[in-house]
């Protein structure tokens, strides 16, 4: 389980770091975007450790 939180707490951090060189800015949409990122990787990233 905290594999799976550090994995989508480090997707978020890239994510807002990939927009803010990309966009200059971090804006509002992007750090919800980022976190919906996260939250889903982070999902997907438990589901793999269970199964496997």
């Amino acid at each position: 389980m905290a594999q799976a939180i550090i994995f989508a707490i480090t997707m978020f951090i890239g994510w807002l770091i990939f927009d803010a060189i990309k966009h200059k800015k971090i804006i509002k949409e992007n750090v919800l975007a980022g976190a919906f990122a996260g939250v889903i990787a982070g999902i997907v990233w438990y589901i793999l450790f269970v199964i496997f």
